[in-house]
């Protein structure tokens, strides 16, 4: 049996660190084909240096097959049309498909030269590539997929890259599984993103310690509007949002206590207002922003007046005489001046000062609330 040098041992191991290391880009990519395959095509390259290396997921039953390959110049329309024409000619996929074997195997191990020669697929397809051997390895993939990935030289293969091969054959696979995960993981953040961004909605989605996962770009504008955060926030919460978040994480003083209630973070700006809100899982925290706008008075409706009321008092809180009142509100002063002997009365204080006290004291702050 063969046994591989040190040095090819240890290019094994650095291989499969490499392998679990490849990602995908956060590009809304529905298959790790675009960022994952080039990566793990050139480090196979590095592994076993040869002409050509191939990735082919396959439909053999309609010869269909999607390629990449390392050299550019035979990764044509043409190539891959004489690749689906003649794919059922390869002697190790026959043999796969046949008998569902998984081990890295060479042409040569199926017929001879002349033999191979003699086919279709050299003569149409791997003559033109200067392929005289290929040594290859199946991907486990959903059926009727097949995914093929492949050596090509213009030689024989050797026993022991054969066996490299076989060595790092189930890592490709179980990287290529992560590569799938990860990329339907990033297209759901993406979608959730987008749903969000089209409701003008802000999401932060964070750790325990406040260290950022994702967050999109309505959060990050409100981060700067309301908090005048300037620093990069794609990284950590800003700390008045991070110790919000731990406020409401407050330990329970004995087992049979309640959990505290949720309470938004609040911010006013103007007529705008940002509300924040907290949905937690254990180890991570996904923060919702919403911005509406407020009209003047809606919080004072909470002290018993009217709409119109509410809104004669927080033009008072603002300074705003009677006078100003009515040309800003379209009114008569003497209607103004009805409204605001209502204000005192239900307020049960005397003076438009201490109303204007108790309209500031319900409204026009930022805070938890």
């Amino acid at each position: 049996m063969e046994r591989l040098r040190q040095s090819e041992l240890e290019s094994v191991l650095a291989f499969v660190g490499e392998c679990y290391s490849f990602c995908n880009s956060e590009s809304g990519n529905s298959e790790p084909f675009t960022d994952f395959v080039p990566q793990l095509a050139a480090a196979c390259l590095r592994l076993i240096p040869t002409v050509h290396v191939t990735y082919n997921e396959m439909i053999p039953e309609r010869s269909e097959s999607r390629n990449y390959v390392t050299t550019p110049e035979i990764d044509t329309p043409e190539m891959n049309r004489l690749w689906e024409l003649h794919m059922h000619e390869q002697p190790v996929l026959a043999h796969i498909l046949k008998t569902g074997e998984r081990r890295a195997m060479r042409i040569s191990e199926f017929c001879s030269q002349r033999e191979f020669h003699r086919k279709g697929l050299y003569y149409d397809f791997y003559r033109l590539a200067e392929i005289e051997d290929s040594l290859c390895i199946s991907v486990p993939a959903p059926p009727p997929r097949f995914i093929g990935l492949a050596w090509h030289g213009g030689r024989a293969f050797t026993d022991r890259e054969r066996l490299i091969a076989d060595l790092v054959r189930p890592h490709i696979g179980q990287a290529w599984r992560n590569a799938r995960l990860m990329v339907r993981m990033q297209n759901q953040v993406h979608m959730l993103g987008e749903g969000m961004e089209s409701l003008g909605a802000g999401v932060i989605l964070c750790g325990a310690h406040g260290r950022v996962d994702f967050i999109n770009a309505a959060a990050r504008q409100h981060l700067a509007e309301y908090l005048g955060v300037k620093r990069q926030t794609d990284h950590r919460l800003p700390d008045d949002v991070l110790l919000w978040v731990r406020s409401q994480e407050l330990p329970r003083n004995r087992i049979d206590d309640a959990p505290p209630l949720r309470a938004p973070l609040i911010y006013d700006r103007g007529t705008k207002r940002l509300e924040m809100r907290l949905l937690s899982r254990p180890g991570g925290h996904l923060i919702v922003m919403e911005e509406r706008r407020t009209a003047p008075g809606d919080d004072l409706a909470a002290l018993g007046l009217t709409a119109r009321e509410a809104e004669v008092l927080s033009w008072i809180a603002r300074g705003k005489t009677n006078r100003e009142i009515a040309i800003i509100l379209e009114m008569r002063p003497a209607t103004v001046r009805k409204h605001v002997e209502h204000i005192l009365m239900k307020l049960g204080v005397e003076t438009r000062t201490a109303a204007a006290a108790m309209a500031l004291g319900n409204n026009g702050h930022a805070g938890i609330g």
